[in-house]
């Protein structure tokens, strides 16, 4: 993945129901999603600049998939919308997966202030944050942002987070505590699985805090999901396994819809 200012898209635009019916579209297949965004102005974005920043992070940030499972879990959510469903964490998953920045800047500040017991966040945690990142990552200090470009980046992925009901407030974002259920958990679990594969041992694994859930309960709570036949697992101590019981295809009306 290269980096890049998606983030300033996803952090401009006012309703993520945009980002909802770009999946809708995508997998109901409706044809010629770029001309549906910049000529037609399907989401009534002012400018045509705009529109094509917005359809570019959306096929590069959203409508990208690293396997056929992958796709297949979130057409299982999207396909035919329905807003009681988790669309907020599914948005943050496929962020994190797909967009290199989002995800260190997730990874490397956001979750480590959230375990940490953290209460605020700024813009400028974030922006330093970037700064430091140039000196140790040689892709990223490649990219040559000077501050007027990192600047807006570092306040709209708070706005990004904000939007998805992590983050409340206006200059100093206060960081809320996500309960994730365990139908959510289950979800993502299932996609660790198509991502990773079922040969992982999902025992500390990086990808773990992004489910919101603490290393020393991830386990634990795996089992409890395992318990109500959510998912399949083995744990030997060392290592945790974890087996796909509901079909990729099917996640969605597996987990939610169950009678």
């Amino acid at each position: 993945m290269k980096y890049n200012t998606d983030i300033n898209s996803f952090g401009g635009i006012q309703d993520y129901h945009m980002i909802h019916e770009s999946l809708r579209s995508y997998f109901n297949g409706e044809v010629d999603l770029k001309k549906r965004f910049i000529d037609d102005n399907i989401f009534g974005i002012r400018t045509e600049e705009g529109r094509g920043r917005f359809y570019r992070g959306i096929k590069s940030s959203i409508l990208t998939f690293q396997n056929s499972n992958h796709e297949d879990i979130y057409r299982s959510f999207f396909q035919n919308l329905d807003q009681s469903l988790p669309y907020d964490l599914l948005i943050f998953w496929q962020l994190s997966i797909n967009n290199r920045l989002f995800q260190r800047i997730t990874k490397e500040l956001y979750l480590k202030y959230y375990f940490n017991g953290k209460v605020t966040i700024i813009g400028q945690d974030v922006f330093y944050y970037m700064q430091e990142l140039r000196d140790r990552d040689e892709d990223f200090n490649t990219q040559n942002w000077t501050k007027k470009t990192t600047e807006p980046v570092a306040s709209k992925y708070l706005t990004v987070l904000r939007k998805l009901g992590f983050l409340e407030g206006v200059q100093k974002k206060q960081i809320l505590h996500i309960q994730v259920s365990d139908q959510e958990f289950a979800v993502f679990l299932h996609l660790m699985l198509a991502i990773y594969g079922e040969g992982t041992n999902f025992l500390n694994h990086e990808f773990n805090q992004f489910s919101f859930i603490s290393e020393e309960s991830f386990a634990e709570r795996v089992k409890r999901v395992a318990q109500k036949g959510l998912i399949g697992m083995s744990y030997t101590g060392t290592k945790l396994s974890i087996q796909p019981i509901i079909n990729f295809n099917e996640l969605a009306d597996g987990i939610f819809r169950r009678s």
